[in-house]
């Protein structure tokens, strides 16, 4: 009688073991897929700020020219 429960007790515990091995490949599985995702938004947020650089210089640049030739033409306003 006690080998039949340690047999069962033993079926039971491969039985856990192996559910839990299954849960923990589909955790990886989509921690992998969490992992990647979060790396693209990253690139992409990177590429984000490079280019809003590049505007604000572009815009500064727009700025100190406009302010030139509104000196040149004489048509600041007196400060």
């Amino acid at each position: 009688m006690a080998d039949k429960v340690e047999d069962l007790t033993t079926e039971m515990l491969r039985r856990v073991h192996t559910k839990l091995d299954d849960i923990q490949a589909e955790l990886r599985l989509r921690f992998t897929g969490v992992e990647t995702g979060l790396a693209a938004l990253d690139h992409h947020l990177a590429a984000f700020h490079a280019v809003d650089a590049a505007r604000a210089d572009e815009i500064a640049d727009l700025r100190r020219r406009v302010e030139r030739v509104e000196r040149r033409l004489e048509l600041a306003d007196a400060v």
